[in-house]
């Protein structure tokens, strides 16, 4: 029974201390250059361009949830 507890113990120490990292919020933008972060903007704006037609045709065609 102690070598479960004493196992128990020692993952429970184990997945804490791989939880725990650097103190504070991070970016993930931070370093990124403006350039990039634009192009991912302008890619976003297609992908939900390109969402909304598909629901209108959706809609159209009669495809119920839309």
């Amino acid at each position: 029974m102690s070598k479960l507890f004493c196992s128990l113990m020692l993952a429970a120490s184990c997945f804490l201390l791989v939880g725990c990292g650097d103190a504070g919020p991070s970016s993930v933008v931070e370093n990124a250059q403006q350039s990039d972060v634009d192009e991912y903007n302008r890619m976003l704006q297609e992908e939900q361009a390109q969402m909304k037609e598909g629901m209108e045709a959706a809609a159209k065609e009669g495809i119920k949830g839309y």
